[in-house]
């Protein structure tokens, strides 16, 4: 070979991994195309079955199985950040704006979950993000719920993305329902299929000490949910919904935003005057919905509600010292009363 073919075929061969790669630090096209393609109208079928018990004498659940349509909306589309919304509507039409999966390209910021209303934000390595792109999902009032980090993976007709096993707050099918555990440590795999995709989960239900520290495993579960394409639903009042109140949640997620890229740790009340947060933000979408012209919540305004929710900083490290005292005087009073009871059943012999 002569050096001229040498170097021609030694430059085509770097154009196209350049091409099929999408540049250094740019994502490939084939990564964005199969984000993108989770968009759209969908039946959905959610399916999570419990498979092992990791405690002597634990007796598996019985399996969750739940039928739903979803439309899924690209909210956001800067070419290395994209967000997806997925609105539930249901037979009667109406509407319920559910969970939205945000995908980042090599993010260097990553959300992760504690335990007991607690997150902590931590800072990635480049080695750690290359090639990468993380999947914050967020709960229906657009705070975070959990975050993980992979790589697009498309060979032999198949695009799949799989993260790292990320610790997720108990789901809602669960959460009003159980607290025999306090985590769910979980592996997502997306991947398209001919019919739309699928989102599957392993999933591991971890118990805490009473400090925070993980315990043990409670039970092993898998989850695969179908995300089919469909043209029998009018999906016009999610659309509508979406049409009227969109500019709002824009704000809500701008915010925490803020809030994630200036806070190392942060946790969220449970509830404020009796009211969750994610009543408390809905009420506000609602109100856009049923009052056309009403005017949108000021930024300033949806601020001030969510942080009566939040604590920050220094706070949670406050709330987390009150906790231990509180244990350590429980545990101090248990001690007196063992105490009490020793010396009263000697006085009685």
């Amino acid at each position: 070979m002569t050096p001229f073919r040498f170097f021609t075929a030694v430059l085509a061969l770097f154009l196209s991994a350049r091409i099929a790669g999408g540049g250094e630090g740019e994502p490939s096209q084939r990564d964005r195309e199969a984000i993108l393609a989770m968009a759209g109208e969908f039946e959905v079928l959610f399916n999570f079955e419990e498979t092992v018990g990791y405690v002597d004498g634990y007796r598996l659940k019985d399996p969750y199985q739940e039928e739903a349509t979803e439309i899924v909306i690209v909210a956001e589309d800067t070419g290395l950040r994209i967000a997806l919304q997925h609105i539930l509507q249901t037979g009667t039409g109406k509407v319920v704006k559910h969970w939205k999966q945000i995908w980042t390209w090599q993010d260097r910021r990553l959300v992760e979950f504690q335990g007991r209303g607690e997150w902590r934000v931590r800072q990635l390595d480049e080695d750690e993000v290359a090639g990468r792109w993380s999947q914050l999902v967020t709960q229906v009032d657009d705070s975070p719920r959990y975050q993980g980090i992979g790589k697009w993976v498309h060979d032999r007709g198949v695009s799949l993305w799989e993260s790292n096993r990320v610790a997720r707050p108990l789901p809602r099918r669960e959460h009003t329902a159980r607290s025999d555990y306090d985590i769910l440590m979980a592996v997502n795999r997306h991947a398209l299929t001919p019919h739309g995709w699928v989102h599957e989960q392993d999933n591991l239900k971890l118990v805490l000490e009473r400090d925070g520290e993980p315990a043990y495993y409670l039970a092993g579960e898998t989850g695969v949910n179908y995300y089919d394409r469909t043209e029998e639903v009018d999906f016009a009042p999610a659309r509508d919904y979406w049409d009227r109140t969109k500019a709002f949640w824009r704000d809500v997620s701008e915010i925490w935003e803020s809030v994630m890229d200036s806070e190392s740790r942060f946790a969220l009340a449970e509830e404020v005057d009796g009211r969750p947060l994610h009543r408390a933000m809905s009420a506000m979408a609602e109100g856009l919905v049923e009052e056309p012209e009403r005017e949108a919540p000021a930024k300033k305004e949806i601020r001030e509600t969510l942080d009566s929710y939040l604590e920050t900083g220094a706070s949670v490290d406050e709330s987390e010292v009150a906790r231990e005292k509180e244990k350590e005087r429980g545990s101090a009073g248990s001690r007196r009363i063992r105490i009490r009871i020793r010396i009263r059943s000697r006085s009685r012999t």
